[in-house]
């Protein structure tokens, strides 16, 4: 049985402790950790003695790099304050007041079950109808409620926090910079390409930046709930609709050689139902030039991660992750896009 390290258990009752005024409080049961973060450390818990509206099962979000947790925080903060449905956060401090050294947010857990929850490629292939049916439209109502919320009391909460406004054009320098200091001459030259034939402008919405169907849960009732706003950012809203429709048409499933035409197929189809149903919701025309661009930015985005994986020794402990299994397809996406010869590794 998997169990918290005692220290990273007892600080972070401290912290809670310290966060509640409350000397006396203590688990109600061992913290369990929980499974899901390819990047935070996450901990289900219950509170004996805690304040109002802390007594129900609890998730500590454990995170190491404290910029990014504190855009996280707010991001998620904000949208549920606007009503939009994510774990509400009760809680959250940086690694110096953390645990283990380390930003925390402390939030609700959330019910229900990710889309593809106990799916394995071939057990994916087997819902495929229900999932074609289903799945593409639950996320697209999801990004179309999303991109109504208004961003500007989103960057108010940012400047309150002192979190620099994250937007697409920082993050594309960010990945050249990266690129090049990583010696991917490669990537960086297709970025510097799409840095130099950007589509048109559109307006600016909250984008949660990571939105598959393992970031979302539906449940019994099929109430849905969005998880992680770690790559949250103020951009088009085509960028989101990039992310998504990439990651449908190019599923990161793990099936034998002989199906993988029919799972990037099904992909496909999966993926232009998803932009239809975006549409429908939000009552207006995606640009599909726009949306190729913003494909090859998570494709560059996507690449980049997974070469910093490679330079510090870390990639092969992360054959599972969707940048690993899909980036074969992501780097012949990016020298159709760009013209430069982009590799996967």
């Amino acid at each position: 049985m998997t169990i918290v390290e005692p220290a990273v258990a007892g600080g972070l009752l401290d912290v809670l402790r310290a966060v509640t005024g409350r000397p006396a409080l203590d688990f109600d049961g061992a913290p369990e950790p929980l499974t899901g973060g390819f990047w935070a450390e996450l901990i289900s818990f219950r509170l004996r003695g805690g304040p109002g509206g802390w007594d129900g099962q609890l998730v500590a979000r454990v995170m190491p790099d404290p910029a990014t947790a504190a855009k996280e925080t707010a991001f998620q903060a904000e949208v549920a304050a606007q009503g939009f449905r994510t774990p509400a956060v009760h809680a959250a401090g940086g690694p110096e007041v953390g645990v283990d050294g380390r930003a925390y947010m402390v939030m609700d857990l959330a019910a229900g079950r990710p889309l593809l929850a106990g799916l394995d490629g071939v057990g994916a292939l087997a819902r495929l109808p229900s999932l074609a049916r289903r799945l593409p439209v639950t996320l697209a109502d999801v990004l179309a409620r999303l991109h109504r919320l208004n961003p500007t009391v989103v960057e108010r909460r940012l400047d309150v926090a002192g979190v620099a406004r994250p937007g697409q054009e920082p993050m594309l320098v960010s990945l050249v910079d990266t690129a090049e200091r990583l010696g991917r001459a490669d990537l960086a030259a297709a970025g510097r390409w799409l840095q130099a034939h950007p589509p048109a402008r559109e307006p600016v919405v909250v984008c949660h930046g990571d939105l598959h169907p393992f970031n979302v849960l539906v449940d019994d009732a099929g109430a849905v709930t969005v998880l992680d706003w770690s790559a949250a950012l103020l951009a088009p809203a085509t960028y989101d609709l990039g992310f998504t429709s990439l990651v449908l048409a190019e599923p990161p499933l793990l099936v034998p050689r002989p199906l993988r035409p029919l799972v990037r197929a099904a992909g496909r189809a999966l993926s232009r139902r998803f932009v239809r149903a975006y549409e429908r919701g939000a009552a207006r025309p995606v640009d599909r030039d726009s949306l190729r661009w913003q494909q090859a930015v998570v494709c560059l985005r996507a690449l980049v991660e997974a070469a910093g994986w490679v330079t510090a020794g870390t990639i092969d402990d992360r054959g599972g992750h969707p940048w690993v299994i899909a980036g074969q397809a992501f780097a012949a996406r990016l020298r159709a896009m760009t013209g430069a010869a982009v590799t996967p590794r």
